[in-house]
């Protein structure tokens, strides 16, 4: 199969339906099928993407031949269309989070399943390499310790979409934010699973804004199955955004910071001060991975699969269940 023939459809018009319909034409492969339930915003990206199939019927939208699916919904809406295109067997790259919560993300995980469907999620900092070259320096060596940061300014000027804030569709700052790079922790210390986790949690911003309940200062701890213990800082009222994954152990402390692109810190005695090489290993994004897994049948080119997506799922859904009880939610409780 060539990229030019490589027909993919987009569940999802608002702006990260955009961002994979740019990013599947730069690619190569073309946009036939374009959802949305607002028909404005459907045929506003199906122009552009010159698709043959805009529509806001699901049904309408699964008859049109595909080789894979993109969904960009809301996470509150991930498992009927998981459940159609799995149906179909066909292809499936779900942004972030994979799902609402573990509930229905065993829902959509069995759907996976029992299907033959390759099924990605858009973790696209696992593709970022900086976050490459810090897993590789610490490949052989003993972790104890990981600090992830996000800071992210929504509660200051309010140019993002209002679900974001919008606890009961995003999820919440854990969900819609610390989830990504809650992740790319993972994926550096060689994706353990989570145990347990805890976060306290405050709305103390934008007290006049009761259209939002998101909170903006959260701060996590968790536990991981390898013995390495987590923290994460987030913050969604803070002027300039970060993205910084720190890593301790006995011989090392190690810090990428997305907004400087750079890995800092020492190893074994020696000052480490690396910008980050121009891409990674692979020469592909989460969207141009998915793809060529898609055209080739190498799925070991997708670095985040649904099932993997899950335990991070799983260790988000934890520190939500924890705020306001005190106490730490082990995943198997959930």
């Amino acid at each position: 199969m060539n990229s030019s023939s490589t027909a993919i459809g987009i569940i999802g018009a608002g702006r990260m339906g955009r961002h994979h319909l740019n990013a599947i034409t730069s690619y190569g492969a073309r946009v036939v099928a374009v959802h949305d339930v607002n028909p404005e915003a459907a045929q506003n990206l199906g122009t552009d993407a010159k698709s043959k199939v805009v529509t806001d019927s699901l049904d309408e939208f699964f008859d049109t031949e595909l080789d894979g699916v993109v969904i960009t919904t809301p996470p509150p809406i991930r498992l009927t269309p998981v459940k159609m295109a799995c149906e179909r067997n066909l292809a499936i790259l779900v942004e972030k989070p994979p799902a609402y919560d573990v509930s229905e993300g065993r829902k959509c995980l069995e759907c996976i399943e029992n299907s033959e469907s390759i099924a990605a999620v858009g973790f696209q900092l696992r593709y970022q390499p900086l976050y490459e070259q810090l897993k590789n320096l610490i490949a052989s060596e003993t972790i104890h310790l990981v600090r992830t940061v996000c800071t992210i300014n929504y509660y200051l000027d309010f140019q993002m979409p209002t679900w974001f804030l919008q606890s009961e569709i995003s999820g919440g700052p854990l969900a819609e934010q610390a989830i990504h790079v809650l992740d790319c922790a993972r994926y550096v210390l060689g994706d353990p699973k989570p145990v347990q986790a805890h976060a306290l949690a405050i709305k103390n911003m934008a007290l006049e804004r009761d259209e939002f309940d998101a909170e903006n200062a959260i701060q996590m701890t968790y536990e991981m199955d390898n013995g390495v213990f987590g923290t994460h800082m987030n913050h969604c009222g803070t002027e300039g955004f970060c993205f910084d994954v720190e890593v301790v152990g006995p011989h090392l402390r190690l810090q990428a910071t997305l907004a400087e692109n750079a890995i800092r810190g020492y190893l074994h005695g020696e000052k480490i001060d690396e910008p980050a090489v121009s891409q990674n290993s692979i020469g592909l994004d989460k969207t141009g991975a998915w793809i060529r897994a898609i055209e080739t049948g190498d799925e070991s080119l997708i670095r985040s699969t649904f099932s993997d997506a899950f335990h991070t799922l799983s260790l988000i859904d934890a520190a939500i269940h924890s705020r306001h009880t005190g106490r730490f939610i082990k995943v198997e409780e959930l």
